[in-house]
């Protein structure tokens, strides 16, 4: 699954555009989240419309998410053996994604916040994960920071279902049962998230500023359900290749639904919804293309090339960093906010952010990584000395 990385790095770089595409409007400056197309570049233009939804990506990144992580639970019940342990689960999760982000977070906000006691509830809020449930500070500090958060309550739900099933013993139910079993979690995600977005809009009339109420787990987890989805369907027919002619329509289709997502998104939150809607749609269509597709079909191998496996496997290294490096960047009168600078600001953040983003995984990422040697398969601690024996 080669591939994977590269639908990983054409997300992180796409986002790295969107930010400096944001950034680069006359007379606009900061933090642009909300704002409206007047002064952009290529404004009321096509490839205007497809910059200002770059920021569908995100949802690639949560499918991708939701397939990786629920996939070895789908594999084991639909073969009928126990689901891995909770605890290593969590544990594995945690060196792979804290201590990165705790050391950036700690970086930035001191940065920013050169006498204390700062902004204290910011920096408490982004260290625990609960910027998303506050309008205000969700793009504090780190601002893509927020889609991590939400991840870190869809790692502690996956965490949960496996304590729920660790006593179940799937070898004693039928297939069907087992299938059942393992599909309802995604199914309760996907139906809850829907019935919110339905009580937002329908009866509760939120509007679009309310970051909170759009950027919470519950509003995002219809795509974290859909990559489970994708991993259940994998784990039952994924040794059955589709041949790439039966599925390159597949793969158009996904295009027209995310074509049209950009024609009909405006400011407004019904818009902005059915937007989000159909880019989980379109992703789930194309991850879904490449998953059941033979290993040699055209678009896995161009998107296994060297390049994009690179971009994905620093890609959260690139993602995390990229808007401290764009206002650092201009808070020292680097970068132009005029809408004609645009290109010339996306190529020099994307040449500063992949470095740094390499050297983040070199010497940050990857090491805290091994951490998971600490521990054995079983989630406790790893002695390495020998048993003490009384002389």
């Amino acid at each position: 699954m080669d591939d994977l990385e590269g639908y990983r790095g054409i997300a992180a770089l796409g986002i790295v555009v969107f930010h400096a595409y944001q950034f680069c409007r006359e007379g606009a400056g900061g933090d642009t989240a909300g704002s409206t197309p007047d002064g952009y570049a290529y404004a009321g233009t096509p490839l205007g419309h497809v910059m200002l939804n770059l920021d569908g990506l995100v949802s690639l990144f949560l499918l991708l998410s939701g397939f990786l992580l629920y996939a070895p639970a789908a594999r084991q019940v639909l073969a009928g053996r126990r689901v891995g342990s909770p605890r290593v689960f969590l544990l594995r999760r945690a060196v792979r994604i804290l201590p990165l982000y705790w050391f950036a977070t700690l970086l930035v906000w001191t940065y920013r916040n050169p006498e204390l006691p700062g902004d204290w509830r910011d920096l408490v809020e982004h260290l625990t994960f609960t910027q998303i449930f506050d309008s205000r500070r969700i793009f504090y500090t780190i601002g893509p920071a927020w889609s991590l958060s939400v991840e870190i309550f869809f790692y502690v739900a996956v965490a949960l279902i496996l304590l729920v099933l660790r006593g179940w013993n799937p070898a004693r139910s039928r297939p069907a049962v087992r299938a059942l079993v393992i599909a309802t979690p995604p199914t309760v995600m996907l139906v809850g998230s829907l019935v919110y977005h339905w009580w937002v809009l329908d009866i509760a009339h939120q509007p679009s500023d309310r970051w909170a109420i759009w950027f919470n787990p519950l509003a995002k987890a219809e795509m974290f359900a859909m990559g489970m989805f994708l991993a259940i369907l994998h784990a039952r027919w994924g040794n059955r290749p589709v041949r790439a002619v039966w599925l390159v329509p597949v793969r158009l289709v996904a295009l027209a639904i995310l074509v049209y997502g950009c024609a009909i998104r405006a400011d407004d939150a019904r818009t902005s919804t059915e937007f989000n809607m159909l880019s989980m749609v379109a992703f789930t269509l194309l991850l879904g293309s490449s998953l059941f597709a033979h290993p040699r079909a055209w678009w896995r191998r161009i998107l296994a090339v060297r390049p994009l496996m690179f971009a994905g496997t620093i890609s959260y290294s690139v993602y995390l960093w990229h808007e401290p490096i764009l206002l650092y960047l201009d808070t020292h009168h680097l970068l132009s906010h005029h809408a004609t600078a645009f290109p010339w600001v996306a190529l020099l953040l994307v040449a500063v952010s992949v470095p740094f983003g390499w050297f983040s995984y070199v010497i940050l990422e990857r090491p805290s990584g091994e951490l998971k040697a600490l521990f054995q398969s079983d989630g406790r601690l790893r002695s390495y000395y020998g048993p003490r024996h009384e002389g």
